[in-house]
């Protein structure tokens, strides 16, 4: 009986490890830990979410291009909202639209920006000093965010109304804007690197993100960048996950 009782238990052990590799594998592993330099232990933690492909590279593309921090907090938060890009990427800063030709990528530094926590539909927060100046506005159907320091000569705008989603970055080293009608996806954009004298130019309908699209796009556009050397073609989506426990 008791040599039943321990073959008993071996199998639910193999049978538990093999339900968590299976999870683990579903998920495209090799790209995750290169394009968002996420670790190994972090998309097994993932992984016992049943998370897809789309929607963890979605949640990842947002963090990465609002330059934002992912807790475990935050993570099971967006897994109970089921993913409403529109509504969620109003948190962010960010327009819910891709490029015809490729994800949106924002070119300005990385920085610790305010933030409206998740949930809230009515949110205010500020701070200033005698260089900086940084404030993050949220009300039904408008967002604000704006940052001023004058030691380092730098102003960002960001707003998104129901119809019109603005931005504009601004330093002595680049300048970087953005306009997007919500409705039609209609947009401009324009970036210019005063260093360099390269410009960008671009104007046209983008696409709502849909995860299975941006996926498609995002694994697209890093198979391009690993095969070559133009910097142009370099795609590189930085996240720093942080887990608060």
């Amino acid at each position: 009986m008791q040599k039943y009782s321990m073959l008993t238990l071996v199998l639910i052990l193999i049978l538990l490890f093999s339900v968590n590799v299976q999870a683990s594998s579903d998920l495209d592993v090799d790209f995750f830990i290169k394009l968002f330099n996420v670790e190994k232990d972090q998309i097994d933690y993932f992984a016992k979410f049943d998370i897809s492909n789309d929607n963890l590279s979605t949640i990842l593309y947002f963090y990465s291009n609002a330059d934002r921090t992912l807790t475990k907090d935050q993570f099971r938060y967006l897994r109970q909202r089921s993913y409403n890009w529109r509504e969620l990427s109003i948190y962010f800063g960010l327009p819910p639209i891709m490029f015809e030709d490729k994800p949106l990528k924002l070119r300005r530094p990385k920085r610790e920006r305010m933030q409206v926590p998740f949930g809230k539909k009515r949110y205010s927060n500020r701070r200033k000093t005698n260089n900086i100046e940084e404030k993050v506005e949220l009300n039904p159907g408008k967002y604000e965010y704006y940052y001023k320091n004058k030691a380092r000569d730098i102003e960002e705008k960001i707003e998104v109304k129901q119809n019109k989603y603005e931005y504009y970055y601004k330093s002595n080293q680049m300048e970087e804007k953005l306009e997007v009608h919500m409705k039609t996806y209609k947009y401009e954009y324009h970036f210019e690197d005063f260093l360099t004298g390269r410009e960008i130019k671009k104007e046209g309908r983008g696409q709502y993100i849909e995860p299975d699209k941006l996926y498609r796009e995002l694994q697209e556009k890093y198979d391009k960048s690993v095969k070559s050397e133009e910097p142009e073609n370099k795609v590189n989506f930085n996240i720093k996950i942080k887990f608060n426990f």
